[in-house]
């Protein structure tokens, strides 16, 4: 194999090796099509903390999630906010954010929100990047919830936390079957250094032929 045909292994290897640096979350707007996506280790509510409001404590563990905020609140039926009157939702009783962390490892993250009035921003923290999701529209709990999905497709990137931010004092936020799992994410090296070989394979067999 000549120079040149060594030059073009190595190029198509730095092309594979780029392709997998890229970092990247996919927004899923179902839950069936997210629990399609892998397998989902935890799915955690907090029907058991009632109607009413609750304080779990800060932080508060449940599922591999670790709620961060100001203080954590559970919001039920009954209570003075209606998000919680479906079902039993973890909030912050100070407004100031809904915060979390997430164990290392899991590349799928949802839950089911509500807000009491008024869009929300999202931002989804890795440990590759951040994002962010502006404007959100969310259900506001009396008639329904809306679910948020996210999946981490970057290679080696995993989810580390998140927060859901109002428009301030008096927009409570509000979160339940919060879901961690991981999906398989194919490794875009896989396929660019298999067409790379065969590529240089073909070549080298071409001019093989030639002479």
């Amino acid at each position: 194999m000549n120079t040149r045909l060594v030059h073009l292994a190595a190029a198509a290897l730095l092309a594979a090796v780029a392709g997998t640096a890229s970092a990247d979350v996919v927004f899923v707007a179902e839950r069936d099509a997210f629990n399609a996506l892998g397998t989902i280790a935890h799915n955690s509510n907090f029907d058991d903390f009632g109607p009413g409001f609750s304080f779990p404590g800060t932080p508060f563990t449940r599922g591999d999630v670790t709620y961060t905020s100001d203080e954590n609140l559970t919001v039920g039926a009954g209570a003075g906010f209606g998000i919680g009157s479906l079902r039993t939702l973890i909030s912050n009783d100070y407004f100031t954010g809904l915060t979390g962390t997430i164990a290392a490892g899991y590349t799928l993250f949802g839950f089911d929100a509500a807000v009491s009035s008024g869009p929300v921003d999202i931002t989804i923290a890795t440990n590759q990047a951040t994002y962010t999701f502006d404007g959100v529209a969310l259900a506001d709990g009396v008639s329904g919830l809306t679910f948020q999905g996210f999946q981490a497709t970057g290679a080696g990137e995993y989810f580390t936390g998140f927060r859901i931010d109002t428009l301030g004092d008096g927009y409570l936020p509000g979160m339940t079957d919060v879901a961690v799992g991981v999906s398989p994410v194919p490794e875009p090296a896989t396929g660019m250094l298999l067409l790379g070989g065969l590529g240089v394979l073909g070549l080298a067999r071409w001019r093989r032929a030639r002479r």
